[in-house]
């Protein structure tokens, strides 16, 4: 079995979420509220700064996340691809599992060396937008 290296726990009743280095109980690196609004922004909590994650919503185009991370601005489109504005060069790459299975693993979150120096923010977001775009498919 593989170990864990971040684990989210997502409080459904207050959309409160809090995200673990290792597992359930290693030590928290960043909490956030959710936003499940089509637009809006999300604040994520971390300990060395605070990601103000702006969600973008669009019928014509990808949906896209914005936020900064030290001093870098940066943004997911859809839940797949984080690129950094400036330079366009992808600083991590995200796939879902396409099916429900036993290891509650999300997917796989590849971070470049790139964006190695921004881990903790990166996974956070990551979990983040994962929680907001599963929302969006459950919804009735």
């Amino acid at each position: 079995m593989e170990e864990v290296k971040y684990f989210c726990n997502v409080d459904e009743k207050t959309l409160h979420i809090t995200i673990h280095k290792g597992g359930y109980s290693g030590t928290v690196i960043a909490t956030a509220v959710q936003n499940r609004e089509k637009g809006g922004v999300t604040k994520i909590k971390m300990a060395d700064e605070a990601l103000h994650m702006k969600h973008n919503h669009s019928l014509f185009e990808s949906d896209k996340t914005f936020f900064e991370t030290h001093g870098k601005k940066v943004h997911w489109t859809g839940e797949s691809t984080l690129t950094d504005d400036q330079t366009h060069i992808t600083l991590a790459t995200y796939k879902p599992k396409g099916w429900e299975t036993n290891d509650r693993k999300l997917g796989t979150l590849v971070v470049t060396p790139q964006g190695a120096e921004y881990v903790d923010a990166i996974v956070s977001s990551a979990l983040v937008q994962q929680e907001r775009t599963d929302e969006w498919e459950y919804e009735v």
